[in-house]
């Protein structure tokens, strides 16, 4: 399964900075100096809800910015392990369908 054009994806501000250079899709976390500092975009508030997500492993934080895909960097954040459909895994990543 391929994550479709215009897909929203949840990622670790890096990986979502990278993805979006790579791929047409659309990011929910992007690192700070990289995003317009408007109400909409929210980007400091964005990483702060990112590293609650990563803590508490609570879904509905992802959800809420309408991601639909959840990337999870497993060297990072070994513990992080939800109950979702799995559509890639290698050493490092894991891709979930949300």
């Amino acid at each position: 399964e391929e994550v479709p054009v215009g897909a929203i994806v949840y990622a670790t501000p890096e990986a979502s900075y990278r993805l979006g250079a790579l791929a047409p899709i659309r990011v929910c976390v992007n690192p700070p100096g990289h995003v317009a500092d408007t109400v909409e975009n929210r980007p400091r508030e964005r990483v702060a809800e990112f590293r609650r997500f990563v803590r508490t492993g609570d879904l509905a934080i992802p959800r809420a910015c309408g991601a639909t895909w959840l990337l999870v960097d497993r060297d990072r954040f070994p513990g992080l392990r939800p109950d979702l459909p799995v559509v890639h895994r290698d050493e490092r990543w894991v891709l979930y369908r949300l």
